[in-house]
């Protein structure tokens, strides 16, 4: 009698999780962020520019780039722009006051943003009002925050979180990540060449749980990393960085544009220092096209980064995952089997530990973005499709997922002649996410 019932209920088990991908996604239309003659841009590893509230609201972080340097003549913003429940897109704020003199704006760049449970919202980014004209404005790049409390605007006064006066002249810090813990705290990382101007390292600073950063720590307070102890030089670049439930770090970067290929990945445990570099590729991964880490609900860590080393000679999104308490990386796996290019991906994981997935891809003759859900456990593709629609080159996504893993879906693209922003939304069918919670 005991194997009559267990076996209906495994039945039943079995098709409400083929439910969850039979049933459609609703793929809700393409919708403009922004597009003017600014010609914006999304980071350089653009995960963590988007974040959805409880409630459904979008926060999304991005900056403009109408020409390759940054100076007064042509100075670059930082922007915040919010979507509310309803799906209206309010106006961009500009979120930094990039001013040297006065009024004399320089701009900064590569933005990150954190959502508070408070609703309040912080943004991070690289700046360049503490350079000087002399050196064409790129030698004292700072990191830099701002603060939106719910409901209310930027400070006029942002908190610059690191002060560095190194004797040359590339003493820079670029593209901060920054996650929030558990317990309040917001962690940053960055890339740094204060130390030698020929080579970064990474760096991470970590506020209190009310989200207070101490700015009179001296820079070396920060450092993870130290190009002087490893063989060969390397410049560590573009960090980014998850939290597993056990409060520990785990950070991947690459080198820079000098340096050609390399995923690195080491934790950093509370207590303790930063563990051994690993390489989990030397083919995959460029300072163009930086890895991307995110932990899941259950706790496993996992890598995505861009592969070239493949033997069909094409580049392909792969990812590795680290088990919960494991101390080593499952082999990594492709993501898509198609044999066109594949390049910018940026990753989330649900409640369920499936992974969503999003990558430029030029199988159709030229840069476009496509959103996958992908099975870690059976290496299977449940879901693909295309997600931009224009006739110009999609590039560089982001992803959310909100409390019901429907996935937002943020990307810069250049069918208006300029660089805009475009969205997407992709929605769970509701009754089938219901219908699994249920009987899991």
């Amino acid at each position: 009698m005991r194997s009559a019932r267990i076996i209906p209920s495994l039945v039943v088990a079995f098709w409400c999780c083929q439910s969850l991908w039979a049933a459609p996604l609703e793929l809700l239309p393409e919708e403009l962020v922004v597009s003017d003659s600014r010609n914006y841009q999304m980071s350089r590893n653009p995960n963590h520019s988007m974040t959805v509230a409880r409630d459904g609201t979008v926060h999304l972080v991005f900056w403009d780039d109408a020409y390759l340097d940054t100076s007064p003549a042509h100075p670059s913003t930082v922007w915040y722009c919010r979507r509310d429940p309803s799906g209206r897109w309010r106006s961009p704020e500009i979120v930094d006051d990039s001013y040297t003199s006065g009024t004399i704006r320089v701009g900064g760049r590569h933005p990150s943003i954190v959502l508070r449970s408070n609703g309040e919202i912080r943004v991070f980014w690289h700046d360049y009002r503490n350079c000087s004209a002399a050196k064409k404005w790129i030698n004292n790049t700072e990191i830099y925050m701002d603060t939106r409390p719910s409901g209310g605007l930027f400070s006029p006064n942002d908190v610059r979180l690191t002060s560095t006066t190194a004797t040359h002249d590339g003493d820079n810090g670029y593209a901060p990540r920054a996650i929030l813990s558990p317990t309040g705290e917001i962690l940053a990382a960055w890339h740094d060449y204060h130390f030698n101007r020929n080579a970064a390292d990474i760096f991470l600073a970590r506020s209190d749980t009310q989200g207070r950063f101490n700015p009179t720590l001296p820079i070396d307070s920060f450092r993870l990393t130290n190009v002087s102890q490893r063989a060969g030089g390397d410049s560590y670049t573009l960090p980014d960085l998850a939290l597993d439930a056990s409060n520990t770090v785990h950070l991947v970067w690459t080198r820079d544009n000098l340096a050609g290929y390399g995923v690195y990945y080491a934790r950093l445990k509370s207590g303790s220092s930063l563990s051994a570099p690993v390489v989990l590729s030397s083919t995959g991964g460029d300072f163009l096209d930086a890895p991307h880490i995110t932990a899941s609900p259950r706790g496993d860590i996992f890598v995505l980064w861009t592969e070239y080393g493949t033997a069909n000679g094409d580049s392909d999104i792969v990812v590795a995952r680290l088990r919960r308490g494991a101390s080593l990386f499952d082999p990594p796996f492709t993501v898509t089997g198609n044999l066109s290019n594949q390049f910018h991906g940026d990753l989330k994981v649900d409640a369920l530990g499936l992974l969503h997935v999003v990558w430029a891809d030029e199988r159709n003759g030229r840069d476009e973005i496509f959103y996958g859900a992908f099975d870690p456990e059976s290496k299977v593709l449940l879901s693909e499709m295309k997600i931009s629609q224009g006739d110009g080159d999609a590039v560089r996504p982001a992803i959310a997922l909100d409390q019901r893993s429907s996935a937002y879906v943020a990307w810069m693209d250049d069918r208006n002649g300029q660089g805009s922003i475009y969205f997407r939304a992709i929605m769970q069918p509701t009754q089938a996410r219901v219908t699994w919670t249920l009987y899991r």
